[in-house]
């Protein structure tokens, strides 16, 4: 209000009973950046002791707050990650001589309030970091009332440290492509982000961002991401990471990064920082890798935070698995990095990555242009750089958009040349209707595999990667890739067998829309044993759960064995044929179990399954998704919202309770 934090002191923190009057004392106004600042405020300072962001959000005043605030009753809504819904300030009469201004705290009656329960002890944690007050002590920085943030003083020069002045730039460590990840305790594994990788350079004060090469793009990527680097408390830094765009299942995507870039948004950036080189006057490259992350956490904060700087969070796990999982949940794949490594510039064995899919980046050499369409590009005739000679590994011509493409064409067009810039000459299949450019574009694209001529199968551009310079683009080793296309063999008998009666949706319709959302639906169910409420005769028929395999299943259904059960087998699947199987059988219901065949007996998620009574109102179950949403993330778990539907509930139910369920925030819809 009025370009600052009016504040109160509510002792013994908010309650969520309306029936609970919780003392605020109205204490000094606070400038705007002492809301992001976590640390220790010294003895002798207004407020000393140790500070963490326990919530943030905004608020939203019911009616006019100046008034309200003059008259003292001011009521408002929050929406913050812990803390929604209707809240009232109330200035209570002073006695005389009093000089403190006290109001009350109260919590309005609505689906956030809660009888029971202290939501400070619930969920401690800071909403920036993820630490709790003892673990923010530990940190010496700081602030003062009269001159700000405290930078940190000068570290202790570590063994394997060096005190030196802040390098301008230090060329990026780089991972060895590798079929399968290491494995044993040695190594430590990060998801691989689709992004751009970025070099965050802090400086008296001042943040700037400097790709793969050294160039600044501070610029393009908007003042949040800045922001965040700039209100750390610290003298100087040197950090590695890469900035992404999520999708709507939380993974980066590149693509999206690009149309981002393109539209000049920048709403959407995230800046994940996974490794530290240099700190407050000290050079750290030398230390083992996990000290290095150590001292990056506190500066960053946690990955599952919502804010634009995370920090990468790590796995010990066998590199196996996370690989494993990282490819159900449609991730490009796992970085796996030697514990106890010194950061070393350039290509090593101390990084290593393993990919879900074949992708990886190829210098532009030429262009076809388009059959259909004027001044665009129809495809890229692609190469690798192979003995410092560009080899033509084929061409792509899908994932372009209509505008990509006349975009590509007008750039292409301007580094356009008279002879080919390929090592050898191009077949006549090769170099029909092609357009020789300069070799200083890359383009990232993904494939199936590698044929026996060299060149990439059923290849899908992905974007140009302009913080990539060509002369690195060689040849990657081919991977095993999860498959995810949706490609199917199954015949069903009956297609038209109808399943529901109501909306006349067949046995083909449903085999035809699973097709259509096997890419999303694929990584949920694939992998794992499955629970089947089966409906022959569609859903106002015969109706019976089966978990066990039976005669006459279709040979694409995987019978599997629970190592500590001798009962007869279980089913799972294994692709989209499998599902399309049981369609055949009438499965109208799949319950993936929340374990997976790699690992019957731990699950790597738990299901809250909340079925409302008969009259339970809907704020009711808004309020119960938001406790256990609260309670879980306090026991350190990631949440979602998970939505399924009754066999029997009308299409028009669900809808209405998925657009109403936006409304109230339980989760967050992006932005596009």
């Amino acid at each position: 209000m009025d370009g600052v934090l009016k504040s109160w002191a509510v002792t013994k923190g908010p309650s969520l009973d309306p029936s609970e009057k919780r003392l605020a004392v109205h204490v000094e106004d606070h400038p705007l950046d002492y809301g992001n600042f976590e640390g220790t405020i010294p003895k002798g300072e207004y407020g000393a002791g140790t500070v963490i962001v326990w919530d943030r959000g905004t608020w939203s005043p019911a009616f006019d707050p100046k008034k309200g605030y003059a008259k003292g009753h001011l009521e408002f809504d929050l929406a913050g990650e812990k803390l929604t819904g209707r809240w009232h300030l109330v200035r209570m009469h002073g006695k005389p001589g009093e000089t403190r201004e006290n109001w009350l705290l109260i919590k309005g009656d609505d689906a956030a309030a809660r009888g029971s329960g202290d939501v400070l002890l619930d969920a401690p944690l800071s909403v920036k970091t993820g630490r709790d007050i003892a673990e923010v002590a530990q940190v010496v920085r700081g602030r003062s009332s009269k001159t700000g943030p405290i930078g940190a003083p000068k570290m202790t020069v570590p063994a394997g440290g060096k005190a030196v002045p802040l390098p301008d730039f230090v060329l990026p460590a780089l991972a060895t492509l590798v079929s399968t990840p290491p494995q044993g305790a040695g190594c430590l594994h990060e998801i691989k982000f689709d992004g751009y990788r970025l070099q965050a350079r802090i400086a008296a004060g001042k943040a700037r961002l400097l790709t793969r090469s050294g160039l600044d793009w501070t610029e393009k990527f908007g003042p949040a991401i800045v922001g965040a680097f700039q209100a750390l408390t610290l003298d100087d830094a040197l950090i590695d990471g890469e900035v992404v765009v999520e999708n709507r299942a939380g993974a980066s995507d590149f693509s999206a990064l690009q149309a981002d870039l393109s539209a000049g948004s920048s709403d959407r950036f995230v800046y994940y920082a996974f490794d530290l080189l240099h700190l407050n006057g000290t050079d750290i490259r030398r230390l083992p890798l996990l000290h290095r992350k150590d001292l990056l956490r506190p500066l960053t904060g946690t990955g599952t935070g919502t804010g634009p700087l995370r920090f990468s969070e790590h796995f010990g796990e066998d590199g196996a698995l996370v690989l494993r999982h990282a490819c159900r949940l449609s991730l490009e794949g796992v970085i796996s990095k030697r514990v106890d490594a010194a950061y070393r510039s350039g290509r090593s064995r101390a990084w290593v990555k393993s990919k879900c899919s074949a992708r990886q980046e190829f210098v532009v050499g030429g262009y076809m242009p388009s059959s259909t369409g004027l001044a665009a590009v129809g495809s890229l005739i692609l190469g690798v750089f192979e003995d410092g000679k560009l080899t033509p590994v084929g061409r792509v011509g899908t994932g372009f958009t209509a505008k990509l493409a006349k975009d590509l064409f007008r750039r292409l067009r301007q580094m356009t040349v008279d002879r080919s810039p390929f090592a050898r000459a191009l077949t006549t299949d090769e170099g029909r209707d092609a357009v020789y450019v300069r070799p200083d574009l890359v383009a990232e694209a993904e494939f199936r595999a590698w044929t026996a001529h060299g060149h990439r199968r059923h290849a899908s551009f992905c974007g140009l990667r302009e913080d990539k310079p060509a002369f690195e683009i060689i040849r990657e080793a081919p991977v095993t890739k999860v498959e995810t296309s949706p490609r199917r063999t199954v015949t069903l008998t009956h297609p038209d067998r109808v399943y529901w009666p109501g909306e006349g949706v067949t046995k083909a319709d449903l085999a035809a829309y699973y097709a259509e959302v096997w890419n999303l639906m694929g990584p949920h169910i694939v992998g794992r044993p499955l629970a089947l409420l089966r409906c022959p005769e569609g859903i106002t028929g015969q109706q019976f759960f089966q978990k066990h395999a039976w005669k006459g299943m279709n040979a694409k259904i995987s019978q599997v064995h629970d190592p500590k059960d001798k009962a007869d087998p279980m089913v799972a699947i294994n692709d989209l044929d499998g599902l399309i199987g049981l369609v055949q059988a009438g499965a109208l219901e799949i319950h993936p179990w929340g374990s997976t065949l790699a690992n019957w007996e731990k699950p790597d998620r738990i299901v809250m399954d909340l079925d409302p009574g008969e009259g339970v109102a809907w704020p009711a179950v808004i309020a119960a998704a938001r406790e256990v949403k609260q309670r879980l993330e306090a026991a350190g778990l990631v949440t979602f919202l998970k939505w399924s539907c009754h066999a029997f509930m009308p299409p028009q139910v669900l809808v209405q309770a998925t657009l109403r369920s936006k409304a109230t925030g339980l989760f967050q819809p992006r932005a596009e």
